[in-house]
């Protein structure tokens, strides 16, 4: 089955070297994340300015501007690396400066100007390469009508974006370097321990043999499995290989098996405790306790669909998993 998302694969690099830099740094970076989930985080600009130099690192190493390019567009590459730590660097370095001088009233520095333009560029190719154009061009529609449809000033609009806690280094980047970060590095061990196929062996055991029971299995499964993944698409690849074809043999129709594997992946991402970005900014933005966020409601989400196939199976014309002893999910797919 093929699974179509916006978020592009991350290449593998073939260069030895360039395999232990990469690895080197997503160390060095889960390691920072933890020590400071540990022992408390610097000043704010410093901990997201750090947290955004390795992404910045990550992303232009794993998502090559031609990943079967000749040198001269990996030396692309490279320079962008270059101009987005630098910017990133020109803040840590002259951290003094930025902390004393009041803003919006003092005067930029041409230097400022540079690196200001060059954080939003390297930002948004970082997300171009990442997720694709829909996000970035997004941004740049607003970044339009700042410049030439209103009276903000471009100093204004710099000071907004690079000098402060309320563009760049905003609540979104602090949520995903205080939050979001800690919950990947915790859902990338679950998923590798093999925790994701005890969600669904678990889910085909008490759902499978009800009528409709595939269906159900799907909700189960990518709500379980969303509590240690706060990705949707890794809930669909793990999740839809085998709940997709499960539906179809008992008779869903391809397009409603494949909405109900979407739908409840996409459910499972705000699932607790392992969350996406979202469940995290949510909170932030409205300022409002987790609970009472949509992410502290979505285990009703799983009981809500569960009902809802039980109250339409009658109409789909589907049946239930054969009682097959000892025999786990994989089996049943083939």
């Amino acid at each position: 089955m093929e699974v179509r998302s916006d978020e592009k694969s991350a290449s593998n690099p073939v260069a030895p070297l360039l395999k232990y830099i990469v690895t080197a740094i997503a160390v060095a970076m889960s390691l920072f994340h933890m020590y400071v989930a540990g022992f408390g985080p610097p000043e704010a600009m410093q901990f997201r300015g750090i947290h955004l130099m390795f992404a910045f690192a990550l992303v232009f190493m794993l998502y090559p501007l031609q990943p079967q390019g000749s040198s001269l567009w990996r030396l692309s590459d490279w320079v962008l690396l270059a101009l987005s730590l630098a910017c990133v660097a020109h803040i840590l370095f002259d951290y003094d400066y930025f902390t004393n001088r009041i803003i919006y009233i003092d005067d930029l520095r041409p230097i400022d100007r540079f690196f200001a333009v060059v954080a939003v560029l390297t930002v948004l190719e970082g997300t171009r390469r990442v997720i694709g154009w829909a996000l970035p061009l997004t941004a740049i529609i607003f970044l339009t009508y700042a410049i030439f449809f209103t009276q903000v000033k471009i100093d204004v609009l710099i000071e907004q974006l690079y000098n402060s806690t309320e563009g760049i280094f905003g609540s979104t980047l602090g949520v995903s370097a205080s939050y979001v970060m800690l919950f990947v590095i915790f859902g990338a061990f679950m998923e590798k321990s093999g925790t994701g196929q005890l969600f669904m062996d678990f889910a085909l055991s008490i759902t499978g043999r009800s009528a409709g029971g595939p269906g159900k299995v799907a909700v189960v499964s990518s709500s379980l499995f969303g509590t240690v993944s706060g990705s949707a698409v890794a809930n669909v690849m793990v999740d839809g290989p085998i709940t997709i074809p499960l539906m179809k043999r008992t008779g869903f129709r391809p397009p409603f098996a494949a909405a109900v594997e979407a739908v409840a992946s996409t459910g499972g991402q705000i699932m607790p405790p392992v969350m996406g970005a979202a469940a995290f900014v949510w909170p932030s933005f409205y300022q409002c306790h987790m609970l009472r966020s949509p992410s502290g409601l979505s285990c009703l989400r799983c009981s809500t669909t569960s009902r809802y196939f039980s109250l339409s199976i009658s109409k789909l014309n589907v049946t239930s998993l054969p009682a097959f002893p000892m025999m786990n999910c994989h089996d049943l797919a083939a």
